[in-house]
């Protein structure tokens, strides 16, 4: 039954997907911005050696990796630091090396062939704790389609960039791809979440109550990132759930103007301020001027007026290497900085399937009781990794069911059904 499925290579699901930015360490952090709010994504890559304390699952010394840098990822470093906090234009003109050297392992990103089964490529995912693969798809990636590769094949650092595009591959895609095929995993995709073990308890739905600081989220963002639950949610009295702070929302933000944001206001009103962000009202705007002076961030204060100044952000930060930053720089490394003007980001869908612009309130939530394809659907639907759990009487928030966590039982699942068939 399986076999349709286990037959599929990588490069079956990149199929009209863009080539995604692989930038030099040395790239500016404000670059890596401008490359964002360039692209069709919601996040670029990074050549990076493999973090300390990274897991060594599945890779080798030869193995290449790419740390996946978002507005969540920039966002944590400014806000996760007073000193940035108070000088954050010297915050973003720093190398972006400063962002990989500090990411846990689920910002770590192996880097496959194209030509890599589907089964091995999900191996990787969980083997690493990982949200994305980044795919190099070579000029000759489909030559050998035929070949039956259920094996990995990891890039080799001596291949040639120039011969290879990337895209990437996330585990939303994954689960996407294996949705269409849901018939396949009958019984099991009508069971509950709850009794397939697949609710993680109130301890793994990290949450910040609406009326405490927005930085206090700040924390608890980076480490539902590591743990590939990508978001915070947001309670009011006796936990329930009114909305939450989710990466793929901020990706459609300035990071000088919402961080602005949380320095100043609770995480309710950051939720306000990000459902208005393309024309938020002035009251709100005089609410963070006055909290950022009287906590004597000015500079933070600066920032954010010149993000609504579109006439004057283009040089309001550092494009190119400050002097501190490697001196090793090539011409080519110049052409990653694009030399863009900011320009508010529509709301729009992105081209990886992995992130929409939405309101901070339109949560996918379910309860115990609910499918496993109900789940699923949600969570595609919404396109996020991640489904809460509510209480179906008071809608107090109690877990979350993580696109990890499916898609492990996904695969375990494929595992028994392809061993049947050997047997």
């Amino acid at each position: 039954m399986a076999a349709s499925i286990l037959s599929h290579v990588v490069s079956d699901l990149c199929i009209g997907k863009p080539a995604v930015r692989v930038l030099p360490q040395s790239t500016p952090i404000a670059a890596a911005l401008a490359t964002l709010r360039a692209g069709a994504d919601p996040f670029v890559f990074v050549d990076a050696a493999l973090p300390s304390g990274a897991k060594a699952q599945q890779t080798t010394a030869a193995t290449v990796v790419s740390v996946k840098v978002s507005v969540a990822e920039i966002l944590c470093y400014v806000c996760g630091d007073d000193g940035n906090l108070g000088d954050p234009t010297a915050a973003l003109g720093r190398p972006v090396s400063v962002l990989t050297a500090a990411v846990g392992d689920h910002a770590v990103t192996r880097r496959v062939d194209a030509q890599t089964s589907l089964l091995d490529a999900i191996d990787v995912l969980l083997a690493s704790n990982a949200h994305s693969l980044v795919v190099a798809l070579h000029g000759h990636a489909r030559a050998g389609r035929k070949q039956k590769h259920h094996h990995l094949l990891l890039h080799n650092v001596s291949s040639s960039a120039a011969d290879a595009s990337y895209c990437v591959l996330t585990q939303e895609d994954i689960v996407r791809h294996l949705f269409g095929s849901i018939s396949l995993f009958a019984p099991v995709a009508c069971l509950t979440v709850s009794s397939l073990g697949l609710v993680r308890g109130r301890d793994a739905a990290h949450a910040v109550h609406v009326d405490a600081d927005a930085l206090d989220a700040i924390p608890l963002l980076r480490r539902s990132m590591a743990h590939c639950t990508a978001a915070v949610a947001v309670v009011a009295d006796g936990d329930a759930l009114v909305g939450e702070i989710c990466p793929g929302v901020l990706g459609a933000c300035d990071v000088e103007s919402v961080s602005a944001a949380f320095a100043a206001l609770s995480a309710g009103d950051v939720m306000t301020y990000i459902d208005c962000y393309s024309s938020p009202p002035e009251f709100l705007l005089r609410s963070i001027r006055a909290q950022l002076r009287d906590r004597g961030l000015h500079a933070m204060c600066d920032l954010m007026d010149a993000a609504h100044d579109d006439d004057d952000v283009a040089s309001s930060l550092p494009l190119t290497p400050s002097s501190s930053s490697s001196s090793s720089a090539t011409s080519s490394d110049d052409e990653c900085w694009p030399l863009v003007a900011r320009t508010r980001r529509a709301r729009r869908v992105s081209s990886s399937g992995s992130f929409r612009w939405r309101s901070t309130e339109d949560v996918a939530a379910c309860h115990g009781g609910s499918s496993l394809v109900a789940v699923m659907a949600q969570a595609l639907a919404h396109r996020v990794g991640h489904v809460w759990v509510v209480d179906e009487t008071s809608g107090v928030l109690v877990g979350v069911v993580s696109c990890a966590d499916v898609l492990a039982l996904l695969r375990e699942h494929l595992r028994r059904e392809c061993d049947s068939d050997d047997f």
